[in-house]
């Protein structure tokens, strides 16, 4: 898809996209642990044979399942990636296209496959998973790859971003005239110290609840939110999995109770919730309306297989 100068969309994601081969199992066991970072382990048997009872295979990554949920709830919505030049990468754009997300800021990578994850979830009460993660293309995105010069939009939603080069990304992003939300992943959580010069700028700064502890070892939530956003984000938002999610903007405390629904994986449930609460500020909505679309976002696609099964339109979100 050719870019044309001045191109304009709502909102833009950044990160990665993926294949996503989704295996099934009822062969591990959750075990708990008194490890605050760490708080269940998943476990198999060393050296056995672990069979599964069923495999799909289904597409993902934070930037991808991300402009899939902007594009649901009728956002002009567009991604910055890298996929390889290969097969998978094909069908990646393609998966996008049929989504309705504009693919033209999609780099291409001669010399690395298209990321996949290998996802493995234990069939069980919460039906948990562990993700094995090749990164590939995505790994090699950095900020010439951005061609912010040939396009406008409103907001960016920044996901995961590479080891290498994720500070002149997040620069480049952060310098547009554009509000960002961002949802750091472990190569910046890793850097939690260089990733604060960052956060005065975020609008949004979402995290799930281990994430937050990393920036401080507090079990008050409140005190938590209030402490992160001290750092800078406009706003603070922590999900809590099945529990909920809270939001802090400096002024006022909320929270909203997840929805209890048959779960099929829980795969791509964080960025069903952040896009959504996303989008619906985008649509000039309240953080209490913004809670509501994420927890409604993320309890459609807890029911479905796949990170991008399940996502919810406009008319259905509210």
């Amino acid at each position: 898809m050719i870019i044309t100068k001045n191109k304009k969309f709502d909102v833009i994601s950044v990160g990665g996209a993926t294949t996503d081969f989704m295996f099934y199992s009822r062969e591990g066991e959750l075990i708990s642990t008194s490890n605050l970072t760490k708080q269940k382990l998943l476990a198999f048997e060393y050296g056995s044979k672990i069979i599964a009872d069923k495999v799909y295979r289904t597409y993902g990554g934070g930037s991808a399942n991300t402009a899939v949920a902007f594009a649901h709830l009728g956002l002009k919505t567009a991604v910055i990636s890298k996929v390889g030049l290969d097969e998978e990468g094909k069908r990646v754009i393609d998966n996008l296209k049929r989504q309705g997300v504009d693919t033209g800021l999609i780099k291409s990578d001669k010399h690395n496959a298209t990321a996949f994850s290998m996802i493995l979830t234990v069939r069980g009460v919460e039906n948990e998973h562990i993700v094995f993660a090749y990164r590939g293309a995505s790994d090699t995105l950095s900020a010439k790859d951005l061609s912010l010069s040939k396009i406008k939009s409103d907001w960016f939603y920044v996901s995961s971003l590479p080891k290498i080069g994720w500070e002149g990304i997040i620069e480049a992003v952060l310098t547009t005239k554009a509000k960002v939300a961002w949802n750091p992943g472990s190569a910046q959580l890793k850097r939690i110290v260089r990733m604060q010069k960052y956060l005065p700028k975020v609008k949004v700064l979402f995290l799930n609840k281990d994430e937050a502890w990393e920036f401080k070892k507090l079990k008050d939530i409140r005190g938590l939110m209030k402490y992160i956003h001290s750092l800078g984000p406009e706003i603070i938002v922590i999900t809590d999995g099945s529990v909920g999610a809270y939001a802090y903007d400096g002024k006022k405390y909320y929270f909203m109770k997840a929805l209890k629904v048959k779960s099929a994986d829980t795969v791509g449930v964080g960025d069903a919730f952040s896009s959504a609460f996303t989008a619906a500020l985008i649509y000039g909505n309240n953080i209490k309306t913004a809670l509501k679309w994420g927890v409604n976002n993320s309890a459609s696609v807890v029911g479905k297989i796949g990170a991008q099964n399940g996502l919810l339109s406009k008319r259905q979100i509210g």
